[in-house]
């Protein structure tokens, strides 16, 4: 680390507010950079950048940095951007789930996801193969897994696969001719 680097950064430590906003007005424009290479929005860079610069004042008495801090708030930006993605996926399956698990959970409190909840289980009533519908309602409205469906009906994972891909195709126009999808 540069010498001032190592003044700069003890004095955070030791809670000197003025430091920090050194350290910010130093640092800033470069790290917005480089959030912003990532995500390819400014709201979203400003985001990562300020998340970081509060981390840092919040865990300043226990902060140890072994290599520049140039290196280690780059470093932060990148984390925070994989973190971000993380909570982005996570997020995106909960929302995927929720509208095609249980019948509890199928049908959400407000009155529009109930009612698409009922559009989705009344289309699945048009899958015209029994073994069809069941593996869909089983899937997505019972949440079992393929394999518990594949052993439930005696029958391979793949064939549980290529019938829920009809009854999904069966779904999906039903849904569409109700303007649902």
């Amino acid at each position: 680390m540069l010498f001032h680097e190592e003044e700069l950064l003890l004095s955070v430590k030791r809670g000197d507010a003025s430091a920090f906003a050194t350290l910010y007005k130093r640092y800033r424009p470069q790290l917005l950079t480089e959030a912003y290479q990532k995500v390819r929005n400014q709201q979203e860079a400003e985001d990562i950048v300020q998340e970081i610069f509060t981390s840092l004042w919040q865990r300043r008495r226990e902060l140890s940095i072994n290599i520049s801090l140039k290196h280690y708030l780059y470093r932060a930006v990148h984390l925070q951007y994989a973190y971000k993605c993380r909570r982005n996926e996570v997020a995106r399956r909960f929302v995927s789930h929720t509208y095609y698990t249980s019948p509890e959970s199928a049908v959400p409190r407000n009155l529009e996801n109930k009612e698409l909840g009922q559009q989705i289980r009344e289309a699945a009533r048009h899958v015209s193969a029994p073994a069809c519908r069941k593996v869909f309602e089983l899937l997505y409205l019972q949440d079992w897994s393929h394999k518990e469906i594949a052993q439930d009906m005696n029958i391979q994972p793949q064939v549980v696969k290529n019938q829920v891909s009809r009854a999904l195709k069966v779904v999906r126009t039903r849904l569409r001719e109700v303007e649902v999808v």
